[in-house]
């Protein structure tokens, strides 16, 4: 007589083998539930050909005397060192960001998340701080082709990146979380080259007054737009990156 602890029961190990199927699949579905939730916050390494762009822009003709930024740059620096890092980090504000960019997508996951995303949210906020000075000096003073729209834009495009900034940083959870808060860095450089884009355009409409900038405006306009394009949402993110 055979010992009925030898015996397997057929169906019992069929059970076994659908139960096993089913947490298998329940792990996959909450992995890929993970990754459709947490937006990509690296940026891709194609960014780095416009960053180069952006940044090397610097040096070409920007004023309608034909300065560069760089030469505005240097001669603020020879009256003063406050003056030279005022400058830079003020009306600077767009080569800064394609410089951060540069550093951040060609370094990839080498460098912390939140580190570049806090670089690049005080590079805007000052971008932001300093078009908003600049578009009231200009209503206020009457110069210029369309100041009120500049500044109608700096105040609104401003306050949307503060509101958003707050809503996302709230949303990450915990403050003393040691993960990365607040918009990804995908989000804030192509806001960054969104609001770029606008201001080189409007510069570029002062034409109609004979108001000729250099041709460092196209370089600049044509950088930041190669990075909304390359930093556009595909449609199955769309939904989930802040």
């Amino acid at each position: 007589m055979a010992d009925d602890s030898d015996y397997e029961d057929p169906e019992f190990d069929e059970r076994d083998a659908v139960a096993d199927a089913d947490a298998l699949a329940d792990a996959l579905e909450d992995e890929l539930a993970d990754a459709v939730a947490q937006p990509s916050r690296q940026l891709p390494r194609t960014l780095v050909i416009p960053a180069l762009i952006l940044s090397g822009a610097i040096a070409a003709p920007l004023t309608p005397d034909g300065y560069s930024f760089a030469q505005l740059l240097y001669a603020a620096f020879l009256r003063h060192p406050l003056e030279g890092l005022i400058t830079l980090l003020g009306f600077g504000a767009p080569f800064c960001f394609g410089m951060i960019t540069l550093a951040l997508a060609s370094s990839g996951a080498r460098v912390y998340q939140a580190i570049g995303e806090r670089l690049l949210v005080a590079n805007l906020s000052l971008l932001h701080a300093q078009l908003v000075l600049v578009a009231g000096t200009l209503v206020w003073h009457g110069q210029g082709m369309l100041p009120a729209a500049l500044l109608g834009f700096a105040i609104v495009s401003g306050g949307f990146f503060i509101v958003h900034h707050a809503q996302t940083a709230a949303a990450a959870g915990d403050a003393d979380d040691p993960g990365p808060r607040g918009p990804t860095q995908r989000w804030l450089v192509r806001w960054g080259a969104t609001v770029i884009v606008a201001v080189c355009g409007w510069m570029r409409l002062q034409v109609l007054i004979e108001l000729r900038f250099g041709w460092a405006i196209e370089l600049m306009l044509g950088a930041c737009v190669m990075m909304t394009v390359l930093l556009s949402r595909r449609p199955s993110l769309a939904a989930s990156e802040q």
